[in-house]
């Protein structure tokens, strides 16, 4: 092999190890990134040319001979998110225990990102990745698979990975029967697009279970689904109370309204309240997640809790025990709450009966 001589001044490049290994520049690349088949013989002379040239990604390279990098990805829709960003602070701590290290990436509720995240993962040689919340996203996984990285998803299920999730469904019909006992008779729900994430899909159907568990007529059903809810949820939801739940748009307005998220709610509150419509006694309103603010916002607002630690914790030791051999179809469900609050009139004794 030809020496190449290497200065503190002059960066060491990949051309460079290749010429010193006696291969093509390619070659480098694949056996840094894993992404051919890269006979041992060939392997061991570019991974001792990176130790000689003092090349800048030799901890990739002696990662490759250990066949560990202790790295774990984390996907994530919206890291500006309260529950994402606890549930990701979670994940690091159980991880910094075990001398992981994580590597975030923000999807800004972008499947496109998302594809290009997830190629930044993977040339990092990540040892798994965890998908907190998105969905629409098969192919995505797929490529990940090709790599035979394992995946877990969070807060949500596609029958195919392991999984950890909330009880969505049931944790939403159990408050609409709640609040039909309490005397509520016409509901609407309100929020992004169903499609976007699949636990929406599932709070959607525990609303609808839950009607027709009450036996709700139709007419006394109303859903207002719009991608406005999905990017700028407080203002948006403000603009779509003015629209939809006014006496102007000629529509009646319903007794309760349930929305997907705490933002979209605490939108809802303020728009009912400038429009002299009393919340609770003129109309309850019900958000989802129970972020911080939500006790201390006025009326304090009824919601369902879900845990954001435990959901993290679970998604990164079921993500490890994937990572060392354990079994790949583990499904946890997660139970949650309903913070029975001053948005909604439901008396503690009916509450009681639906608490899970």
């Amino acid at each position: 092999m030809k020496e190449i001589k290497s200065s503190s001044r002059a960066k060491v490049t990949i051309v460079d190890v290749a010429k010193y290994a006696g291969v093509v520049p390619s070659t480098v690349s694949h056996v840094l990134n894993g992404t051919a088949q890269i006979t041992e013989e060939t392997k061991a002379k570019v991974l001792h040319a990176i130790e000689v040239l003092h090349y800048t990604p030799n901890a990739s390279a002696r990662n490759l001979r250990q066949k560990r990098t202790r790295l774990i990805g984390v996907v994530l829709q919206d890291i500006s998110s309260e529950f994402y960003a606890k549930c990701t602070a979670s994940m690091l701590k159980e991880a910094l225990k075990d001398k992981y290290a994580l590597m975030v990436m923000d999807a800004c509720f972008d499947n496109n990102n998302v594809k290009a995240q997830v190629s930044a993962l993977i040339e990092r040689r990540v040892e798994g990745i965890v998908f907190v919340g998105g969905g629409n996203d098969e192919d995505i996984l797929q490529e990940v698979e090709k790599y035979n990285i394992p995946v877990v998803l969070g807060d949500r299920n596609d029958g195919r990975h392991p999984c950890v999730e909330f009880n969505n469904e049931e944790t939403v019909s159990h408050l609409i029967c709640a609040l039909y006992e309490s005397g509520y008779r016409k509901f609407a729900y309100a929020g992004e697009p169903l499609e976007i994430q699949e636990n929406l899909k599932y709070r959607y159907q525990g609303f609808v279970k839950g009607l027709d568990m009450c036996g709700v007529p139709e007419k006394d059903r109303l859903r207002v689904v719009t991608k406005e809810l999905h990017i700028d949820k407080i203002d948006a939801a403000y603009a779509a109370f003015m629209k939809f739940f006014t006496d102007e748009n000629k529509r009646p307005i319903p007794d309760v309204i349930l929305t997907s998220n705490d933002l979209i709610a605490q939108g809802f509150v303020a728009a009912a309240l400038e429009s002299g419509i009393r919340v609770p006694e003129e109309l309850g309103i019900v958000g989802f997640d129970d972020i911080s603010v939500s006790k201390f916002f006025q009326p304090p607002l009824t919601t369902i809790c879900q845990d954001k630690d435990e959901l993290g914790i679970h998604c990164y030791r079921l993500l490890k025990k994937v990572i060392e051999g354990g079994r790949e179809q583990e499904h946890v469900i997660l139970k949650q709450k309903i913070q029975n609050r001053k948005t909604t009139n439901i008396p503690e004794e009916i509450m009681s009966k639906y608490i899970l």
